[in-house]
This record gives structure tokens, C-alpha cells and sequence, in this order.
């Protein structure tokens, strides 16, 4: 008995399909091909080694699967247990690649296990629980010579240092002017803002990031300052007290040095609760919630010097924002879309440092 075997059904898309009719003969043709029962004429079957050309290849052994913006840090961590230096500490990043550190996160990771970067608050995103991490882990660095692999394998994303628009060497823009967004009434602030490139080298294309350097809210300046019971004219190397809390230091998030600081000017159970919050603690519930002015308003009476509280906070960050504009259509000019930051806490307006600077005190 001879049993014959049925050529299979290929499937046909009928006019009333929802495609064109060049995409309708082109996926008929492409069914018939697939679905046919002989291979067509001079056809060679593939090999095992050639077959493989077309398979994804391996995962390689260093793929970070802690590589998660939305994962937990003791997670990524945990993920990272057992793999070198260079991959533990890049775990300890905030996984964004947000470039504002001047790298990304693997590459960061690598300057840093390498020695060619010292500086390990560098990760705006991460924040203290980043700093944290890398500390313990920089730990092992000591003695230990730089492994020339990663040495050489941890180029900055930014341009070599001299060209114009690094985070080492900023470009200076004019600022065109800003026009807001949102009809009278509306409850979120968002404001169009344009800059003129001309004479600054910069260029730039559809989908790159424009880096800004903002200064701090004068009237939080002055309250930090008062805080202090410091003149703004206290000498602070070249500059003054007021100049360097504008410009040069974080005044959002207060570092753990601060804290130390403040348990070495207190006693008792505030001593206790500064020690506390410098080991990444929360013995009042309200750490996430402290910037530099309500650190110091936690420990009403201190007198630190001014100096000293300089060299505990962190420097002033660039802001990176996505470019809303096209050089196609505005050649030498450059346009952001930027949401206004504003929240009440504990009887005070907070202010996003770069996107209040943007709205109201850029000139």
C-alpha cells in the first residue's frame, strides 16, 4: 500500500487583507517559499557550522544582568556576588547611562577599579546609596595594583578633554529665551526654552542630550546661610561663602560626611541620631526627605565652620536634558521642553535646582 503524503496548505492573504498590494505579493511570496514542499532548484542544505552563523550568539560571561534601572541596589548586588572589582562596582551604579558622571555605567565602573578615576560621587542618579556601595568596595583597592585590562578598557564616553562641551571643559551658550507651555490654570509648569550655539563649537543631532550647569535658588542660599550663622562674605579659598553655596556645591541631598560632622558638634541622643543618619540610617523616619538646609535645621544650635561644611557636601552636578529640537530645521540653535520641579515639605517649597533655574532665573 502506498501512502502519499499531502503538500502542505500555503497560506494566501485575499485583497481584503489590511496591506497594500506591493506587501501583499511580497508576504504571498514569502509564504509560498516557506511553506513549500520542495526546496526550489540548486538549493544546498546548511551545514552545523553555517547554521550557527544565524543563531543569536552566547551571552558572553561579563553580561550584566544587574543592568536594570528599576532594580533594587541590594538586588543588582546580589546579581553581581562572585564577578570582578570592575562589574561589582558598576552593579552599584544606577544603571541609567545617563552620561552625567561623564561615562557610562560599565565604564565608570572600569575607571574607577583601574585608578584612572579617583572620584566615586560621580553618579548623580545613584545618590548616597551609590557613594555607599562604591566606599565599601573601593575598600579592596588598596595594595592592589590596577589590573592593565581594564585599564584599558575604560575610555570616557566624552569627548577628550580641551574640545569644547565637556563636563572638564563647559562651552558658554546664549540664552534666547523660554515661553511657557501650559494654558493659564494649569496645574504643571512646562516651558520651551532656546539657546543660541553660535561661537560655541557645540553641534549636535536628533536624539543627543544637552548638559547644563545650574546654580543654586538664592533665597535657599540664604537660608543656609543663616543656618550656618556665617556671613556670606566668609572667605572661601578664591571665592566667598555665598558664591561657592551658589554655584559649586550640591545643597539637595546632604552627604554622610555632614552628618559626621554634626555628631562631633552634638551630644547625647542628637549625637546618637547624627551618627545614625551618617550610616546610612533613618532614626526619625525622615532621611530621604533632608536636604543641606533641613540637616542643619535638625540640629538647631550648631556652629560648624563654614569651611568644614563646604568640604562635606558634594559638587553642583550637570542636568542633562533631552533635546527638543532639530539642527535640520534651526541650524545653530538648540531647544529644550523642561518640566518645572516644585513640592511642599514640611512647611517649605522644594525646587528642582535645574528646572527652576530654567524657568525663572536663567538670563
Amino acid at each position: 500500500m502506498t501512502v502519499q503524503t499531502r503538500a502542505p496548505l500555503v497560506p494566501f492573504l485575499p485583497d481584503s487583507a489590511p496591506f497594500s498590494p506591493e506587501q501583499r505579493a511580497w508576504l504571498n511570496g514569502f509564504f509560498a517559499g516557506v511553506f513549500s514542499a520542495d526546496a526550489p532548484p540548486g538549493a544546498t542544505a546548511l551545514s552545523a557550522a553555517d547554521s550557527a552563523a544565524f543563531l543569536p550568539a552566547p551571552a558572553e560571561e561579563d553580561d550584566a544582568p544587574w543592568h536594570d534601572a528599576a532594580m533594587p541596589i541590594d538586588e543588582r548586588m546580589k546579581l553581581a556576588e562572585g564577578k570582578p572589582l570592575a562589574r561589582r562596582m558598576m552593579a552599584a551604579m544606577a544603571q541609567q547611562d545617563c552620561g552625567q558622571c561623564g561615562y557610562l555605567c560599565d565604564t565608570y565602573s572600569k575607571a574607577i577599579a583601574s585608578g584612572a578615576e579617583p572620584k566615586l560621587n560621580l553618579c548623580a542618579p545613584g545618590g548616597k546609596e551609590t557613594v555607599r556601595m562604591l566606599k565599601q568596595l573601593a575598600a579592596e583597592l588598596d595594595g592592589a595594583p590596577a589590573p592593565a585590562a581594564e585599564a584599558a578598557a575604560a575610555p570616557k564616553t566624552a569627548p577628550a578633554q580641551g574640545a569644547p562641551g565637556t563636563r572638564e571643559n563647559p562651552a558658554d551658550v546664549t540664552f534666547l529665551g523660554r515661553f511657557r507651555l501650559n494654558g493659564e490654570g494649569s496645574e504643571k509648569e512646562t516651558w520651551h526654552v532656546d539657546f543660541d550655539l553660535e561661537g560655541s563649537g557645540l553641534d549636535y543631532a536628533v536624539g543627543d542630550s544637552f548638559g547644563l550647569f545650574p546654580v543654586n535658588d538664592p533665597d535657599l542660599v540664604a537660608q543656609v546661610l543663616a543656618a550656618l550663622h556665617a556671613p556670606a562674605d566668609f572667605p572661601i579659598g578664591d571665592s566667598t561663602l555665598e558664591d561657592v553655596l551658589t554655584r559649586d556645591v550640591c545643597l539637595k541631598s546632604p552627604p554622610d560626611t555632614l552628618f559626621t560632622l554634626i555628631s562631633y558638634l552634638t551630644g547625647g541622643t542628637r549625637r546618637a541620631t547624627a551618627k545614625a543618619l551618617a550610616a546610612g540610617g533613618d532614626p526619625d523616619g525622615d532621611a530621604a526627605l533632608l536636604d543641606v538646609l533641613a540637616a542643619l535645621e535638625k540640629f538647631p544650635g550648631i556652629r560648624p565652620d563654614p569651611e568644614a561644611v563646604i568640604e562635606c557636601l558634594e559638587p553642583l552636578q550637570p542636568r542633562l536634558y533631552s533635546i527638543s529640537s532639530s539642527p535640520m530645521a534651526t541650524p545653530g540653535k538648540l531647544s529644550l521642553t523642561v518640566d518645572t520641579v516644585r513640592y511642599d515639605h514640611a512647611g517649605r517649597t522644594r525646587h528642582g535646582v535645574c528646572s527652576t533655574f530654567l524657568a525663572g532665573r536663567v538670563a
